[in-house]
């Protein structure tokens, strides 16, 4: 059975972040993508599962430097066994404006502390996540693919795939991500691995 993981990068990486924040660990704690993460994934799926790679999407914005940084550890995580990075840059979005129709002015600063304000969107993470997982499927690339995600708008597309071609394993942190979560063929929790993920850790 050849398994291929699926992992929305920020999504996973910020729920990490908040799941050890809060557990009181306030030191930054590294997720072992090139160690342990994608054999004990696999090993969710039983003796038959047989590692077929890792396809992680991101996305950074090029005018802040600690994007930039990302970027180059993006680079070279695609150097890792089995991995596929696919990273877009955000776009600035359109700016904000003063909702009253007399007024409509562009707002450049934060009234509170004065900080310029920039914003940018993602664009197209989702969407190539979602054409790679079910092009995948269809090209018979994979016989069970697991999403990492807590990201309602990938529901579609695991039904989509569930009903016609592969069978779609969640792993995902508990009490989060439900109505995925409930599209899925089944369902593991990082809470229960995480002792796997992160042996050295006390």
């Amino acid at each position: 059975m050849r398994v291929k993981i699926f992992v929305d990068f920020w999504n996973f990486q910020i729920e990490w972040n908040n799941y050890h924040r809060n557990m009181n660990n306030n030191n930054v704690i590294k997720i072992p993508w090139d160690s342990t993460f994608p054999e004990v994934l696999t090993d969710l799926l039983g003796k038959e599962a047989v590692y077929a790679g890792t396809h992680v999407y991101a996305s950074i914005d090029p005018r802040k430097t600690a994007d930039r940084k990302l970027s180059n550890f993006l680079h070279h995580m695609n150097g890792f066994k089995g991995f596929n990075v696919t990273i877009k840059e955000r776009k600035p979005a359109s700016p904000i404006r003063c909702p009253d129709k007399d007024c409509h002015q562009q707002i450049d600063t934060c009234p509170h502390c004065s900080k310029t304000i920039i914003r940018s969107v993602e664009k197209g993470v989702d969407a190539a996540l979602i054409v790679d997982m079910i092009q995948l499927a269809i090209d018979d690339r994979y016989d069970r693919g697991i999403l990492v995600s807590g990201d309602r708008d990938f529901i579609g597309a695991v039904d989509f795939i569930q009903g016609r071609m592969k069978r779609i394993s969640h792993v995902w942190f508990r009490n989060r991500a439900n109505e995925l979560q409930n599209v899925c063929w089944d369902h593991f929790f990082f809470e229960n691995i995480m002792g796997q993920l992160l042996p050295n850790t006390d």
